[in-house]
């Protein structure tokens, strides 16, 4: 079980030593399959081969970034420098406003100037907005005009965009703006929502629009903004990893046969600019898997992480084995939301985290 995994491959010190400083991932928006809950098992294999006293020598590439948690966690833990990347606008948003930032923090005059009137600036209003009712939705589509209007520039800018990213999980059930019932409580018509849901949204529709709330919420992002060295670079993960020297790479590609990223934030890239991009390759029946592990064949340490919808954990094993040694496969239980997947299908989910070095050994 995920436990018992977790918990044999970390000492006690050692997770103390975790949870004692991970506030800092209360910065970070909730990510479906984002890897928060594995983070001491993944720093953990990782010790195993490359002593912990010589990360701050060592440098850690993550090619999808996605929710930024494991990449923002090796930046705390002291790697010399993390590099990360990713295609998605709100995974670059994370990269540019808590990885590559390790100063500037959101202010409460930052903050408070959302509820100022704001010029209003040319081109269509998001989607998103059609999904809140009035009192949100009049809050929001100010708070676009203030983004995309020039109120913020530079990392100032991006950490309010984060907040308003935060904003929206918060608003939305299980942090997804595609909820399929939010646009009848935009409409008013809470007769077709079940008690609890309305509730949620009744709650949080009320408790959004204070400016305690952002307040607190810019709170916990400005946890996120620390010292290290680690900077963020957007690029196609094949046209970022030949450019990359690392010791350790880790990948968490979007898993196989399993909803796109793109479909499920494509209102909230909207929201930030960006134009509806196509489906990760990843995401699809034919993952590109055997060509990711060529791409990083050169960088001596592998940390992989990958679902079982196609490939069953001899497959992955095999799958590894062909590029660098395989030392370690691990099979953890992985729940997708209730509402996306059967209980059946949740009893038969597993994710798959694969320790590899390469066949020459680690580089000391």
């Amino acid at each position: 079980m995920a436990g018992d995994a977790l918990h044999h491959a970390v000492t006690p010190r050692e997770r103390g030593r975790f949870r004692a400083s991970a506030a800092y991932l209360r910065a970070l928006p909730p990510y479906p399959g984002g890897k928060r809950r594995l983070l001491p098992l993944i720093f953990g294999l990782l010790d195993s081969v490359l002593p912990r006293a010589s990360w701050a020598n060592l440098t850690f590439a993550d090619p999808f970034l996605g929710g930024g948690s494991v990449s923002l966690t090796a930046k705390a833990l002291g790697f010399g420098e993390v590099i990360a990347s990713d295609a998605a606008e709100q995974s670059a948003l994370v990269g540019r406003a808590l990885l590559s930032n390790s100063h500037t923090r959101l202010t409460p005059a930052a903050v408070l100037r959302l509820y100022e009137p704001a010029f209003p600036i040319d081109g269509a209003m998001p989607r998103l907005l059609e999904r809140l009712p009035p009192p949100c939705g009049g809050f929001l589509a100010a708070a676009w005009q203030h983004l995309h209007g020039g109120t913020y520039s530079g990392v100032e800018r991006d950490l309010v965009a984060l907040l308003l990213v935060r904003w929206i999980c918060r608003y939305f059930p299980l942090g997804l703006p595609t909820a399929t019932d939010a646009h009848r409580i935009a409409s008013g018509d809470f007769d077709r929502v079940t008690a609890p849901r309305l509730a949620h949204y009744l709650r949080r529709g009320r408790d959004l629009l204070r400016p305690d709330t952002l307040l607190s919420i810019a709170d916990e992002i400005n946890q996120g903004v620390m010292p290290g060295n680690a900077r963020f670079v957007r690029e196609d993960v094949f046209a970022f990893l030949p450019t990359v020297e690392a010791d350790v790479v880790y990948l968490d590609p979007p898993y196989p046969a399993t909803q796109s990223y793109e479909r499920a934030f494509g209102l909230i890239e909207e929201f930030l600019g960006r134009e509806p991009a196509e489906p990760s390759p990843f995401s699809s029946n034919r993952p590109p898997l055997d060509e990711l592990l060529a791409a990083c064949a050169y960088i001596p340490v592998l940390v992989l992480s990958v679902g079982n919808a196609l490939l069953d954990e001899k497959q992955v094993r095999d799958l590894v084995t062909r590029h660098r040694q395989a030392l370690r496969v691990i099979s953890i239980p992985y729940h997708h939301y209730h509402s996306v997947a059967s209980k059946e299908k949740n009893r038969r989910n597993r994710e798959f985290l694969v320790l590899a070095t390469t066949r020459s050994g680690v580089r000391r």
